[in-house]
């Protein structure tokens, strides 16, 4: 139950006070030639040493269906505790602490082998930006769309008119990424151009000529230069 958290290439580590007995004090202890302490002893250890408020909401069950409840150590509880041992068993402990709190060092391959996969992920990425890119300039504008402006110098209705024209009739449009001239990624409104064009006929064939402009009573007046 070891965490590392490697961040500002410092490390912070937390252990189980129980894998700290399991996997550091006791095999210090067998290795310096001292008996293992048991976990009830060792925990005892653990509340004195610290003397703070610690949590032993966690427990793990044995064999036995008996329940050891332990908390979790930073590294300085950690060596305050391993102090307590014996001067071997103290440097023992010391030395694994020590290598828990180092950053893994990578041989030469592991290095290159992480560089090279570094780069592979950052070309990758840039690829998709590229592709996105590539996308938001030629391919804004779907199949059977027209932006406004291109509607106003074919049809020659206002752009506010066509506007009106869209909403009266219900003619699909949509927004789509458009780059403007100065390489600005903006919404850009579209029209389908078919449904478009059968909307205008349809209310030009009932509006009504009122000298040089047109009503409509879904319109109002309005002018129209083609078509």
């Amino acid at each position: 139950m070891l965490n590392m958290n490697l961040a500002n290439q410092s490390a912070v580590v937390t252990m189980s006070s129980i894998d700290f007995l399991n996997d550091i004090i006791n095999p210090a202890r067998v290795e310096a030639g001292e008996k293992p302490v048991r976990p009830s002893d060792f925990h005892v250890r653990v509340n004195d040493e610290i003397g703070e408020n610690i949590n032993y909401e966690n427990f793990v069950v044995g064999k036995t269906g008996h329940k050891t409840y332990y908390t979790i150590l930073n590294m300085d509880q950690m060596m305050l505790v391993g102090m307590r041992e014996s001067k071997a068993v103290r440097r023992i402990v010391l030395a694994k602490l020590k290598t828990l709190s180092s950053p893994p060092q990578l041989s030469a391959a592991e290095l290159i082998a992480a560089i090279a996969n570094n780069n592979v992920q950052q070309e990758k990425r840039l690829i998709v930006v590229e592709q996105k890119m590539e996308h938001i300039e030629r391919g804004t504008i779907p199949v059977g769309y027209q932006g406004y402006s291109y509607l106003k110098a074919t049809y020659g209705l206002s752009d506010a008119k066509s506007k009106q024209l869209v909403m009266a009739w219900s003619v699909p449009h949509k927004k789509v990424p458009h780059v403007a001239p100065g390489g600005q990624v903006i919404q850009m409104s579209v029209v389908h151009e078919e449904s478009f064009e059968k909307a205008l006929c349809q209310m030009m064939a009932e509006a009504e000529q009122r000298g040089s402009q047109w009503y409509h009573p879904k319109m109002a007046r309005f002018s129209i230069t083609s078509k």
